[in-house]
């Protein structure tokens, strides 16, 4: 029998057809033309996003409860992300781990938010991100309604013990009836809009990153209410089925921004192949969710350590392989036309 724990993680929306597209658009949609007798000797994934350099452009992606998967959760892949230099998003909301030992660990950090946080809990955690040490502020668009589940959620610790008593005690935390569990959520509802990334553009001088694009359309409208990067994601295929894999939209997305804002791209990432043929198509840098999440399960700090670093040589081997030898020479030319 399947572990809730599992579950958890690999749930997929409706019939995972979503899900499944992910794979598909990678495996037999795009491949890839190799190049020869290119001197490869010497291979750099360094790149630059929002004007800083990073060691490669594979990012850990914002996802709840690691705790599920390890006891030492969120604690454990923050410090696998500083030994690999990678940038780990902190889900500020459904986190198991309090915001204060998570950043005792000293690799970069963007920290995650939802818009139906109560705005008076926004208020105090986002003008503090950029003195805690995060550079960027993600923000989840795609999630206007409570999810349909099948299932219990799991355990959700409070966030974060720095939230103002008074706030707490006026906000709504729902009964989810695990016996013997208290469980709080800064997690309100209410209706969200592009006048709410507005908003949170006034509170900070990060860079905004608004999670959950899909359509051309909407990346427009994020770089018109400030944003200053896109994550094209389909939200791992857990919101709503048949919707396009988030590989598939990613060049119409690109081509919109047009240079505007950085893009990004999370979701179906399982190899290093796969951030090749997202680089390919003019993403920043990728995010890798799922993948993480295993190799916690398996081997806590070491096994996040595993992932990242099987996902580089990988990636640094697809580069050989095509003659590249950095990532700004990545692009559409090694993609297959048929």
């Amino acid at each position: 029998m399947m572990s809730h724990r599992f579950y958890y993680y690999d749930y997929k929306a409706g019939q995972g057809h979503t899900y499944q597209a992910c794979r598909h658009y990678f495996d037999k949609q795009l491949r890839i033309i190799s190049r020869v007798l290119i001197d490869v000797s010497e291979i750099s994934l360094k790149t630059t996003i929002f004007g800083s350099i990073h060691e490669s452009p594979i990012l850990i992606a914002t996802s709840a409860c690691h705790c599920l998967a390890h006891v030492d959760g969120e604690v454990a892949t923050a410090r696998a992300a500083t030994e690999t230099q990678c940038i780990f998003t902190y889900n500020w909301t459904f986190s198991n781990m309090p915001e204060e030992k998570v950043l005792q660990t000293l690799g970069p950090k963007f920290l995650h938010i939802y818009l139906t946080t109560p705005v008076e809990i926004l208020e105090q955690i986002v003008p503090q991100a950029d003195k805690k040490g995060h550079r960027a502020i993600v923000i989840t668009c795609d999630q206007p309604h409570e999810r349909i589940r099948d299932f219990v959620l799991p355990l959700f610790e409070e966030a974060s013990k720095n939230i103002d008593p008074e706030l707490m005690k006026n906000m709504s935390i729902p009964n989810l009836n695990i016996p013997g569990i208290i469980v709080k959520q800064p997690f309100g509802t209410g209706s969200v809009t592009w006048a709410n990334i507005e908003w949170i553009r006034k509170l900070t001088q990060l860079p905004i990153i608004c999670k959950g694009i899909l359509s051309p359309i909407d990346a427009e409208l994020a770089i018109k209410y400030g944003a200053n990067g896109i994550i094209v994601s389909n939200h791992g295929g857990r919101l709503i089925d048949t919707a396009p894999s988030a590989i598939e939209c990613l060049e119409d997305v690109v081509n919109a921004v047009d240079g505007r804002a950085e893009v990004f791209v999370d979701t179906g990432i399982r190899n290093g192949t796969d951030v090749l043929k997202a680089l390919a198509l003019g993403a920043r840098a990728v995010l890798i969710g799922r993948p993480i999440l295993y190799g916690l399960a398996c081997g806590g700090q070491d096994g996040v350590r595993r992932v990242l670093d099987i996902l580089k040589r990988e990636l640094v081997y697809d580069m050989a392989c095509c003659g590249l030898t950095s990532i700004d020479q990545i692009n559409k030319d090694i993609l297959y036309k048929h």
